[in-house]
């Protein structure tokens, strides 16, 4: 076996401690560049705009429901509407059924005199 020189030595141990200075946390190295600030500012958008979407999303939601019973009470009070206008219009056509039928009887009766006084 050959000696180990004093070069190659000292070249080992610096080699070394050089790979031992590059092994330490990530955390402690870290060094944000232009593209992890423009990714965090992203993710920090991203996260209050669905927070911004959530609400609105409620939002709409409760106001769909609002109006659904705002429909509901019109459709309600449109039904009691017509059903009044119904029963007015009924009314008035059974009061015009009645004059019809007393025109008609009239004119029989008339008839039935004109027919009376012929035969005579």
């Amino acid at each position: 076996m050959q000696p180990i020189s004093r070069f190659t030595t000292t070249t080992g141990v610096l080699a070394l401690l050089l790979a031992l200075a590059g092994c330490h946390k990530e955390d402690d190295r870290r060094v944000d560049g232009p593209a992890e600030r423009a990714g965090r500012e992203l993710d920090e958008a991203t996260g209050k705009a669905a927070e911004h979407l959530e609400k609105a999303r409620e939002n709409f939601q409760e106001a769909a429901k609002e109006t659904g019973r705002e429909l509901d009470q019109a459709a309600e009070k449109a039904g009691e509407n017509l059903n009044k206008a119904a029963e007015v219009v009924g009314e008035k056509l059974e009061r015009a059924g009645e004059k019809v039928q007393a025109s008609a009887e009239a004119a029989r009766e008339d008839q039935e005199e004109a027919e009376k006084g012929k035969s005579k």
